[in-house]
């Protein structure tokens, strides 16, 4: 188990889907994390078991624990570049009363170090949506940068908005965050 100030990251298990069912069901939950309401709802529990616990190895997802060990998010990589040593982060804190409290910053953090020391990456990079500026300056906590944008990549509730692309090298996260 990976351990945060505020946060800690272990592995999803079976008895963790009606939690994250639930998430998934939020509208405000799915509009933040990814301007993608109603489209993520219309998997059924079955879809989201094979999503979250089978083995893929392009993809890893992880669950994040408050202090208390109470379920509030999700957490992993995909997109992993062995050659170039980059990989893609994706984050959700499910559960609305932890949002704006610096969890997700301090789960990020967390499984930043993680990606840094144990699969020695050299670069992480994530996106969101353009109005999403709490998860935006999150990130820049962090030490991601935003690198561009896709114009017009995401329709979020009949309107077209910008992709934001963010990227943080592992020599930047040591600068802010100190030894790995």
């Amino acid at each position: 188990m990976l351990k945060g100030l505020k946060t800690s990251i272990r592995p999803i298990e079976e008895d963790d889907l009606d939690e994250i069912y639930q998430w998934y069901n939020d509208q405000e939950v799915n509009l933040w994390s990814s301007g993608a309401w109603p489209l993520n709802t219309l998997q059924s529990k079955d879809q989201l078991a094979v999503k979250f616990l089978d083995e893929s190895p392009d993809t890893h997802r992880y669950i994040i624990l408050d202090e208390n060990e109470r379920l509030i998010g999700t957490i992993g990589f995909k997109e992993i570049n062995i050659p170039a040593r980059s990989v893609a982060l994706f984050v959700v804190i499910g559960d609305k009363n932890y949002w704006g409290k610096a969890y997700g910053t301090d789960a990020v953090i967390t499984f930043a170090r993680y990606l840094f020391s144990q699969w020695n990456f050299h670069r992480i990079s994530l996106d969101t949506w353009d109005q999403n500026i709490r998860a935006i300056k999150a990130y820049e906590k962090v030490g991601f940068v935003i690198e561009g944008r896709q114009r017009e990549a995401r329709y979020v509730l009949g309107n077209y908005h910008d992709a934001i692309l963010m990227g943080l090298l592992r020599e930047e996260f040591l600068a802010l965050h100190g030894k790995i």
